[in-house]
């Protein structure tokens, strides 16, 4: 298991820190890619299932493989109940393990900049594509601050602390997304923001979902000592801003990007 894979190891924490952003970015995601019905579908980096099961509810697929490196997040995902008739695999999104032309529809949600090699892994969507077969992908604009966890990285910038990230941050932005799925030679290459409203009923709430010990800052704060935590804490009570009943909301933005490989 390579270190980006040992940041998700925990399918039940990965849903309390992030799911629901996930599900909110997904759905308007789905509707933009217009995807018709009853086409293969390939969800590289699946995950806990999330992304699968709003295909699984909303696209009415023919059939569904989710692709994660993380065999507890699968494990997570196979508990799913909508999700019985996936076809889960264990692999690489750099050297999938399917044959060419295998699929109508190939997506990566909230993975791309996770990846060592993006672009490597994009050419593989295309190859596992069938011609004229989309591929679509949507993540946090890291570029933006864009992501949920962005209070919490910079609070830890305000304590001198180095910000974890992601490995490829820069991949991000719906410039560097557009420019991978062109020199993969996707046609018809279309854009998009994805905003969306976090919420948290209070402090403790933000807190407690953030600090979870999955991803690149959860990993980090998990190995943080006592007095640097309380400090982290502290940072952060005094930079989120409350609504009138206590309330913690926020902005995220999500990138996306779809295309269409040649026919």
């Amino acid at each position: 298991m390579s270190p980006t894979d040992q940041l998700f190891t925990d399918g039940a924490a990965y849903e309390r820190l992030m799911g629901r952003w996930s599900r909110r970015v997904g759905d308007v995601f789905l509707d933009w890619i217009e995807a018709p019905s009853d086409r293969r579908w390939l969800d590289i980096g699946c995950g806990t299932g999330v992304f699968t099961e709003q295909v699984i509810l909303g696209c009415s697929p023919a059939a569904v493989v989710g692709l994660d490196p993380s065999p507890e997040q699968l494990a997570f995902a196979r508990g799913r109940r909508e999700l019985t008739r996936v076809e889960f695999h264990v692999g690489d999104a750099q050297d999938l393990p399917f044959s060419d032309n295998s699929f109508d529809i190939a997506v990566m949600a909230l993975v791309i900049h996770f990846v060592p090699d993006p672009a490597k892994a994009v050419t593989e969507m295309g190859r596992a594509l069938q011609p004229g077969g989309t591929a679509a992908a949507y993540v946090w604009d890291y570029t933006n601050a864009g992501s949920p966890t962005a209070p919490l990285t910079a609070a830890m910038r305000a304590m001198g602390l180095q910000a974890p990230a992601p490995p490829n941050p820069q991949v991000t932005s719906l410039l560097a997304l557009e420019e991978l799925w062109r020199a993969a030679g996707f046609e018809q290459i279309g854009t998009r923001a994805i905003d969306i409203s976090v919420e948290f009923a209070d402090f403790e709430e933000f807190w407690q979902s953030m600090t979870v010990p999955v991803g690149p800052a959860g990993k980090a704060i998990a190995g943080m000592p006592p007095d640097g935590l309380a400090q982290l804490r502290s940072v952060l009570e005094q930079q989120m801003a409350l609504t009138a009943d206590g309330c913690i909301i926020y902005e995220a933005r999500a990138s996306a990007v779809k295309g269409r490989k040649k026919a």
